[in-house]
């Protein structure tokens, strides 16, 4: 039996194991697991698919009979002619008739209810976007709106609506419309929930919204932006089915299925049922065989182990354990490796203990060297600057101690790696520079970049280097200076925050005068050259009886959302602006001609009104503003003084103010 053991090579001892595995069987027993479960996972999403489609088709009868009936009420004269009194009645018969309905009326194109049939007459529609879809709709197409309260059942619901065929009305047909008693529609869903014991909801995906549901785990029109279902189905925009969770988090089979004559909604019915019912046997079965196969491979593998350990683990065992103590430092170990073992094993075994000999020879001679190396590291450890060697491939071949205190990593855990692997991302191009001039033999003395430390905290360091030899190799010193580098930046903005508020008005936080004539001269200097540009001067109406009525304190903040108004309009850099004086703003416009400067002025003058800030003095009623325009090219010929543009632009001002405040005046010389 030994001398047996002794010829047989490990890869017959790794065919025996192999052989002694009961893989194929458990590949076989996993295929037939998954063929299993992808059949019932395709039976499941085709009945729930066709469970769907009948749900969907029974909800579509709740709006086909609503379009019948609204086609119906259009032709009916009491409702063309809205004789108040015959509609009312009308349409209050109707509604007692039909409990899908909460209520039943027409409005007018702009939306105003006039016939009711609780009697509400004159108030806003509460769904004034589908009046707005129905009026711009042709002939009598049938359009269901979003979800909201009743303005005046204060219930949820749904409006549908219908367009009112042509009259003599000179404001036009106008619509009708009903809206629908989601209670009812629940009922009718809690009736398909029950009938299939699944989850049945009306959900409308474009608004990220659970209609209704059964069973009732969300209020009526409930926004649920993180159920997934509703992703699905924006991105499919087709019926079908998808697994992911339901309204109460658990993993669910969903089919949904648009629902007919709720298009224009984009309203459709979702049916989920539980993995558990798809899977349930399949998972009992999948139990067994898991327990029969995992039975078969423990006495499998138990009988494996014990050829395995002697054949395989136990000479491997002695190898390490002699590799283990050699590497201690311990070369008088032996592998003492059995005679019956594998012939490979042997022989490594023999190599092992050969290496164990040479390297007891080459101790003292490393020793020697050992010595040598700490005088030096003991040196190039108490340096204030990080020294390092990198090779022509800019990998670090040298790292001195003091890269524990400047990056904190020690030596050993840069040794092997580039420079540019600690170095932040946006000054990488900084260093690869500095390698290729290494590369190319040139020196490099003082460059600052960003590191980031081992504990994650970014520091500034400076680099010096030079090569030192024809290979590409380099030495760098690294020194930290995180400090200074902050130091500097904490100047610099400093002087530049000092700068900016020497420049800026306190109150609207726009440029001040002083700023203004400064920017003005650069614009006017730079338009030498034949380019023109505009300047526009701003003035608040009536600001003093805006004051004197309103308050100082209120002024203020009046100046300041007009000065927000003003800067919001600025489109580019070079253009600015300013508080000219009191309630006076300025623009300046370089490279603008009169025509642009119009607009713009316009486009400033709207946003003011637009902020309808009240002002019972004034000629609108709400704050406006007065904008006068002068532009370089309108300007006398032989004009070069910045004041003539501002005169001009007063000019205009004024004007506009003459002419009756609120507008934009240009004056041209």
């Amino acid at each position: 039996m030994m001398n047996v053991l002794r010829n047989i090579g490990v890869r017959a001892r790794l065919l025996l194991l192999i052989a002694a595995a009961m893989l194929p069987l458990i590949g076989l027993i996993a295929a037939g697991l998954v063929v299993s479960f992808r059949d019932a996972e395709l039976e499941a999403h085709r009945n729930i698919a066709n469970e769907t489609r009948l749900g969907a088709e029974t909800i579509s009868r709740v709006f086909s009979e609503a379009r019948e009936f609204l086609a119906t009420l259009r032709q009916m004269p009491q409702v063309r002619d809205l004789g108040e009194t015959n509609c009312k009645g009308l349409l209050a018969g109707l509604k007692a008739e039909r409990q899908q309905f909460m209520t039943i009326g027409v409005v007018s194109p702009d939306g105003v209810i006039r016939c009711h049939s609780r009697g509400v007459h004159g108030s806003s529609f509460g769904d004034q976007k589908l009046i707005e879809r129905t009026m711009a709709s042709r002939g009598a197409r049938f359009l269901v709106g979003d979800f909201m309260i009743g303005a005046v059942t204060k219930k949820p619901t749904v409006a549908v609506a219908m367009r009112l065929p042509p009259s003599s009305d000179p404001n036009g047909a106008g619509a009708v419309f009903a809206s629908l008693n989601l209670s009812l529609i629940e009922q009718d869903v809690r009736a398909l929930s029950e009938a299939t014991g699944h989850s049945v909801a009306i959900v409308q995906p474009r608004a990220s919204r659970v209609l209704v549901s059964w069973p009732h785990v969300a209020e009526f029109g409930t926004v649920m932006p993180d159920f997934r279902l509703l992703g699905t189905m924006r991105e499919t925009r087709e019926r079908g089915t998808a697994t992911t969770a339901d309204l109460s988090g658990r993993t669910t089979i969903f089919g949904f299925e648009p629902i007919d004559g709720a298009g224009t909604a984009d309203l459709w019915l979702a049916v989920g049922v539980s993995p558990d019912e798809v899977y349930g046997t399949l998972h009992s079965r999948m139990r067994w065989a898991l327990l029969t196969s995992a039975a078969t491979l423990v006495l499998a593998l138990a009988g494996t182990a014990l050829l395995a350990y002697w054949m395989q683990l136990r000479p491997i065992e002695l190898l390490s354990r002699s590799a283990q103590r050699i590497g201690a430092g311990n070369f008088s170990v032996r592998t003492g490796m059995e005679s019956w073992q594998a012939p490979e094993f042997r022989r490594l075994g023999q190599l092992v203990d050969t290496a164990a000999r040479t390297l007891a020879q080459a101790k003292v001679a490393e020793e020697a060297v050992a010595a040598g190396q700490r005088r030096f590291q003991l040196v190039a450890d108490n340096t204030v600057d990080m020294i390092s060697c990198v090779d022509a491939d800019g990998n670090r071949t040298l790292v001195t101690g003091a890269s524990r205190r400047i990056l904190g990593y020690d030596p050993a855990e840069l040794l092997g790696q580039s420079p540019l692997e600690i170095v932040v991302p946006e000054d990488q191009p900084i260093v690869r520079s500095l390698l290729d001039t290494f590369r190319a033999g040139g020196e490099v003395n003082g460059v600052r970049y960003r590191v980031r430390r081992k504990d994650g905290s970014i520091v500034w360091v400076e680099l010096s280097g030079r090569p030192i030899d024809d290979a590409g190799g380099s030495v760098i010193s690294l020194r930290d200076v995180d400090q200074r580098q902050r130091t500097e930046e904490a100047l610099a903005e400093a002087n530049r925050q000092l700068e900016m508020l020497a420049a800026t008005d306190d109150l609207t936080r726009l440029a001040n005068r002083r700023t203004f004539n400064r920017r003005l001269e650069e614009a006017f200097a730079k338009a030498e050259d034949g380019t023109d540009f505009s300047l526009l001067l701003l003035d608040v109406d009536r600001f003093k009886a805006f004051n004197d009525r309103y308050g100082h304190p209120a002024g203020d903040r009046c100046l300041k959302a007009v000065s927000e108004a003003l800067a919001a309009c600025v489109r580019r850099d070079d253009e600015i602006g300013a508080r000219y004086g009191g309630e006076e703003l300025a623009l300046i416009l370089p490279g603008a001609g009169p025509a642009e400067a119009l607009i713009r002025a316009e486009t400033i003058r709207r946003a003011v009104a637009s902020l309808a800030i009240p002002h019972q003095d004034g000629d609108e009623g709400y704050l406006t503003v007065s904008i006068g325009v002068a532009s370089l090219s309108d300007l006398r010929s032989g004009t070069t003084v910045p004041l003539d543009i501002i005169q001009k632009a007063d000019e205009a001002l004024y004007a506009a103010k003459a002419g009756g405040r609120n507008q934009v005046r240009a004056r041209a010389a």
